[in-house]
């Protein structure tokens, strides 16, 4: 059974900041059902960019070597919603979630993109609460165990196997083509998730067309 204040108090918050974290815990259909309610849509939106800010920070001084692609995908596999849904589920964040009947039908407490987007709220109602160093301290205590473990060497992760990592589901590629002459082709492939189509690459083989479709799937899935 949900207890909130109990919550409130686990993150650091006060008991003045409780109505705050209950909107950050309140799915839209909650809402929708409760009229007068708000759901944490907005303080969602706010807690991505606050948490884009402190991911980049902490591995902008911690990885001076580090090109900026290879800082974005060390980010990139902070922010992802498997990592956003990991904490939701080691800090009980799931059984407070406020959900409606429709989502309680399909099971949405157990849902990946609600669990990932109660934590980014999080995070928007501490940046509310006492700025961006409140924001860092709810940050450092999600994030203490993933930021142990993350070294320079997933920077390195070719975006094909971030993908199988990331999408555990069918992944296939798909030849569409290919144009020029014979020494000097672009080859053009596909990629389906569970066969949904999620990017589409070029290259000057069929190996680097797959990658560029990769990449650009794991965008789209990590937006």
């Amino acid at each position: 059974m949900s207890s909130i204040p109990l919550l409130t108090t686990r993150l650091g918050f006060s008991p003045q900041d409780e109505q705050l974290v209950r909107q950050a815990l309140t799915h839209s259909s909650y809402a929708n059902d409760h009229p007068g309610s708000l759901d944490n849509e907005r303080l969602e939106f706010l807690g991505d960019a606050v948490l884009s800010l402190l991911c980049s920070s902490h591995l902008y001084k911690r990885f001076c070597a580090l090109t900026e692609g290879q800082l974005s995908r060390l980010r990139a596999n902070l922010v992802c919603e498997s990592a956003l849904t990991t904490i939701a589920r080691s800090f009980d964040i799931h059984s407070h979630v406020l959900l409606g009947r429709s989502a309680i039908g399909s099971n949405g407490a157990a849902r990946p993109r609600i669990l990932a987007g109660c934590t980014e709220a999080l995070l928007g109602a501490a940046f509310l609460v006492g700025g961006l160093p409140r924001a860092a301290e709810l940050f450092e205590m999600f994030y203490a165990d993933m930021l142990d473990s993350t070294d320079a060497a997933g920077a390195n992760a070719d975006p094909k196997s971030a993908l199988q990592e990331f999408a555990p589901e069918a992944v296939s590629y798909t030849l569409l083509g290919y144009s020029g002459p014979d020494h000097d082709r672009i080859y053009r492939v596909v990629v389906a998730v569970d066969g949904r189509t999620m990017g589409i690459g070029e290259g000057k083989s069929k190996k680097q067309a797959e990658q560029a479709a990769a990449e650009e799937a794991l965008r789209k899935l990590r937006a």
